[in-house]
């Protein structure tokens, strides 16, 4: 008995460092019986860094959910709406049945008149083509870039932009009927409030920290919660920091 629980044990290590990331996930959603969600994502390296999706599958695992995110995600290196329209996978990934599609732009959509033109125009393409095929569409309202970013710029340029990102999504929303998942308020009280946190990991992308708030702000909003059922905490980051992510989401969803 011994040495087969030995020759299991060698068998699981070998696939375990064997098979392509999420491979086990998926042997395991096999005998998974909750209801599926699939949810789509179309984004950039901004929804990438440190698997942000996947951490809203183990936020929802860990508090008790009564369906299982099946998530895909299609998220493009300096990933534009424009890119993302003209991409043919993810055309090809939209036209399929999903619960829930959720976008995310590019960071610098905001910075010129040409951007915001094309954030209108691809973001509502995008949107259109969701709901063609019944999927309701969410949008993550951006994070501005952090203050460095801002050091040779006018005086409060940063909060002047912060306010665009807010009306233009509102305006997108707007037009399109698409749900909005405020992450860039969020970022803000966090950062505000607890500077010491670190959200940016280079004025830009996130951190273990600025993903893991971003996933919890999804997962508030795709649940109906305030997110405090949530006990999931990545390895690199302490408890002490997502207790005070899951505060400020709850205040603000509650």
């Amino acid at each position: 008995m011994g040495r087969l629980v030995a020759v299991i044990g060698a068998l699981a290590a070998a696939l375990y460092f064997a098979l392509p990331a999420g491979t086990l996930l998926a042997v395991a959603d096999r005998f998974d019986k909750r209801p599926a969600r699939p949810l789509l994502f179309i984004g950039n390296s901004r929804t990438y860094y440190n698997d942000m999706p996947g951490m809203l599958r183990k936020m929802a695992d860990s508090a008790g959910a009564k369906e299982r995110f099946d998530i895909v995600m299609r998220a493009l290196p300096a990933g534009t709406l424009q890119l993302s329209w003209n991409d043919p996978e993810t055309r090809r990934l939209l036209k399929q049945q999903w619960h829930d599609v959720v976008l995310q732009a590019e960071s610098n959509a905001q910075s010129s008149e040409r951007g915001t033109a094309d954030f209108f125009d691809y973001g509502e393409r995008l949107i259109r083509e969701a709901q063609s095929t019944g999927a309701p569409p969410t949008v993550i309202v951006n994070w501005v870039y952090g203050e460095d970013l801002f050091k040779d710029r006018q005086p409060g340029m940063r909060a002047w932009y912060y306010g665009r990102i807010q009306r233009d999504y509102a305006r997108l929303s707007s037009m399109t009927g698409a749900r909005l998942v405020n992450v860039a308020q969020v970022w803000e009280r966090v950062h505000d409030a607890a500077p010491e946190l670190p959200l940016y990991r280079d004025g830009n992308h996130p951190t273990l920290q600025g993903s893991y708030l971003s996933a919890l702000t999804l997962y508030a909003h795709f649940s109906g919660t305030d997110g405090s059922a949530v006990t999931y905490v990545p390895d690199g980051m302490s408890t002490a920091e997502a207790a005070i992510i899951r505060r400020m989401v709850g205040d603000l969803v509650r």
